[in-house]
């Protein structure tokens, strides 16, 4: 088997399983804010999680009526950027149709728009793309991430580009729902610059 082809499939596994874990934790976290919230508790009121992969790539989490824990924003970050940078012209459309249920809506529209624009290239290229995360910046103060990783392109099995990327994403939470507010190419030396403002969408392909 071409080696650039079991190197694709298995970085489409780990992505696929990494998208399905944050997928479950992220889907947990809502369901508690809703309880939260039909139940009339405080602001003040925090629910703790802690995932089964806990002593692995999970880590405990909180989340509450106005805010989260950092380990809650990137693995929210991870989740989007999976979804914005890893796929194919297959699984684009529910890549888009995820990424739109947490993006606020003045982000909405720029997105589906810039995502379509990806989906169509790739269709027509046959384009297959993976983001592979390496490191990850949280904002001390702001829910802020940025992360930086490898972002490969196959035509076919053909390996045509791998590059070093960095993004940055902005969150809010408002009313107990998380927001992706900002997607955007960062710089190296200054990441988390976040004005946490509605902006355009990523540029997602190479």
């Amino acid at each position: 088997m071409n080696r650039d082809k079991q190197i694709k499939d298995v970085g489409l596994v780990e992505a696929e399983k990494r998208r399905w874990q944050l997928v479950s934790f992220s889907l947990l976290a809502f369901m508690a804010l809703l309880v939260l919230v039909l139940l009339g508790k405080s602001t003040s009121t925090k629910t703790i999680f802690i995932p089964p992969n806990a002593n692995a790539a999970g880590k405990p989490f909180w989340v509450a009526d106005a805010g989260a824990s950092p380990d809650y924003f990137q693995m929210t970050a991870d989740y989007v950027a999976q979804l914005a940078l890893t796929g194919d012209a297959k699984n684009a459309p529910y890549n888009l149709d995820r990424l739109l249920a947490i993006a606020h809506p003045a982000l909405k529209g720029a997105l589906k728009a810039q995502m379509d624009a990806v989906a169509l290239k790739m269709r027509k290229e046959n384009l297959t793309q993976v983001f592979y995360p390496l490191e990850y910046t949280v904002g001390d103060n702001k829910p802020v991430v940025a992360i930086k990783g490898a972002l490969k392109t196959w035509v076919g099995d053909k390996l045509i580009s791998s590059r070093d990327t960095l993004y940055r994403m902005a969150f809010s939470i408002e009313t107990g729902r998380i927001y992706l507010t900002e997607f955007k190419e960062a710089s190296a030396s200054d990441p988390l610059n976040a004005t946490l403002k509605p902006e355009a969408a990523p540029n997602a392909t190479p």
